[in-house]
């Protein structure tokens, strides 16, 4: 039980940076973007180059209000369209240069570097292979 409090606590502190950031984002260089653009945004990139038919289904929503949403942030500039070579029918959602520069971090590096401090070469060895089984299996 003592796992599952601990993962759920870890989980919770992750997303709330993850919230907070995102708000700090937004407000400091979001150019006029709403929260849903953000989150449209954050889901396409980690989608890695979803079609629209794959970001509709993903986040449960149709396939015309997941255009209209691909649209606007076109518009905006911050993602493209791009002809997949696989399907050339097919469009991939590919976040641009202005994405990148405008949302790219460098605070990701710097708490990794923190907790590299913290940690002695067999812990810092353990965690990433912990790291590895949930990626991997989830």
């Amino acid at each position: 039980m003592a796992l599952k409090i601990q993962f759920n606590a870890i989980y919770r502190k992750i997303k709330l940076i993850l919230i907070k950031g995102m708000f700090k984002k937004i407000k400091d260089k979001g150019e006029g973007l709403s929260s849903s653009e953000y989150f449209c945004l954050e889901c396409i990139n980690l989608m890695d180059k979803p079609t629209i038919s794959q970001f509709a289904a993903f986040l449960d929503i149709s396939s015309p209000n997941a255009t209209y949403k691909v649209k606007t942030l076109i518009n905006k500039g911050y993602i493209s369209k791009e002809k997949s070579e696989k399907d050339g029918r097919e469009y991939l959602l590919v976040p641009t240069k202005k994405f990148y520069d405008t949302f790219e971090s460098k605070e990701d590096e710097t708490s990794i570097n923190a907790l590299k401090k913290d940690l002695s070469k067999g812990e810092s060895k353990k965690f990433e292979k912990i790291l590895n089984i949930l990626t991997e299996k989830n």
